[in-house]
């Protein structure tokens, strides 16, 4: 079925594209361009690559220096320790920075009931689900509430 389908298509394609070229097969004016111009042609010169690689006759310098580009064993590189530590350095400085930014969440105080107190002991007896640290109660309905007693 994707078979002909696709056969169906391609034969459309190959209808409508002949009967639209007439349309627009007219020849395009061409520009007028003024002959004198100040412009001075200069040979292009690609400048992005000579900070890093540069033959002069037989010889190549990299970087400035002779030397090999890629890491030799025995040989040492110069100017490329300090990459690692600058890098650690700047990531510790942007990770401590987002840390102190975000907000903490510091716990109130639990508030504790020492001794009988007459108003704990009054809700306690009138309410099943009464909790003394913030001295509330979950009714049958809606959310929980203050208790309030004639002990104040």
């Amino acid at each position: 079925m994707l078979k002909i389908v696709s056969t169906l298509c391609a034969a459309a394609m190959a209808v409508s594209v002949p009967m639209a070229a007439p349309a627009v097969a007219m020849p395009l004016g061409s520009p007028v361009v003024d002959q004198t111009s100040n412009v001075t042609q200069i040979q292009y010169r690609d400048h992005r690559h000579n900070d890093r690689f540069e033959r002069r006759g037989r010889d190549v310098y990299w970087r400035g220096h002779r030397g090999s580009r890629e890491y030799r064993p025995g040989y040492r590189r110069h100017g490329e320790f300090w990459f690692p530590a600058a890098a650690f350095i700047a990531g510790a400085i942007v990770s401590g920075a987002i840390a102190n930014r975000q907000p903490r969440y510091v716990a109130p105080p639990t508030r504790v009931y020492r001794g009988n107190n007459a108003h704990v002991e009054w809700c306690l007896n009138r309410y099943r689900s009464y909790r003394p640290a913030d001295n509330t109660f979950q009714p049958y309905n809606g959310p929980r509430r203050q208790c309030t007693s004639p002990y104040g």
